[in-house]
């Protein structure tokens, strides 16, 4: 069972939201539970006793902790979960991109908007929970999940998968094996020696990428505008 929550002030909307929320799954047979909030304090109580949920549609200006407070929180204690924004404040975007938000939804177009969506969340979550990259060594076989992998780095005869938990993964082949194995368009070579998931990347400096934790990976500076080109046209499409 997929868990929702939806949150936002104005009751209209939250109906709006919650029935649209209703039809998509039902048309994709797929079992859901939907808690529906109207003050984001409330939805921040729930979070604070425990209650988990896998997709949260968020108003950004609520009275009380507003929908970036929420998703600082539901970021640090949720990494997996996904947060939809549903707002007239786009000018957010931006700074959200911080808290790993999937989409931004105005207000003025749910109806068109909405459903498409929760669309790609759902063929994302159906990836995260059933497609993975399988590595063989002599001692051992493993699936990692794609969403889990935030770079890739060629060390020699092998590469070295570099995952969110933190753990390093490596298996003898080549780079650009791997690249031709995985074949997602959220993955890209940002360097000769390496390949990135844009799904994972917070931002882009003058020394490289950065990464979820205050993580940084460096690349050579030749490699840093065109990266930065590829990342806003991949942000551009979760807008």
């Amino acid at each position: 069972m997929l868990n929702i929550a939806i949150c936002d002030d104005d009751t209209l909307i939250l109906s709006e939201i919650g029935e649209l929320v209703g039809e998509f799954f039902r048309k994709n047979c797929t079992e859901i539970k939907t808690q529906l909030y109207q003050s984001s304090e409330s939805l921040r109580y729930d979070l604070q006793d425990g209650l988990n949920y896998d997709l949260f549609l968020l108003d950004i200006e609520m009275p009380g902790a507003n929908g970036m407070e929420l998703a600082r929180s539901i970021h640090d204690h949720m990494p997996a979960a996904t947060v939809i924004f549903i707002t007239s404040h786009l000018e957010y975007a931006i700074e959200a991109y911080e808290f790993s938000v999937f989409r931004y939804i105005p207000k003025k177009a749910i109806e068109e908007k909405l459903p498409a969506a929760l669309k790609d969340f759902y063929k994302l979550y159906d990836l995260e929970r059933n497609e993975f990259y399988t590595v063989q060594t002599k001692n051992r076989v493993e699936q990692l999940n794609y969403r889990q992998i935030m770079y890739i780095l060629k060390d020699r005869k092998y590469v070295v998968f570099y995952l969110l938990n933190g753990r390093t993964v490596s298996v003898r082949m080549t780079l650009a094996q791997v690249f031709k194995e995985i074949s997602k368009d959220y993955f890209c070579f940002v360097d000769r020696g390496c390949i990135v998931n844009l799904a994972n990347v917070i931002g882009v400096n003058e020394n490289g990428v950065l990464l979820p934790d205050d993580r940084h990976l460096v690349i050579s500076k030749s490699g840093i505008p065109e990266l930065k080109k590829v990342l806003l046209r991949f942000w551009g499409r979760q807008i």
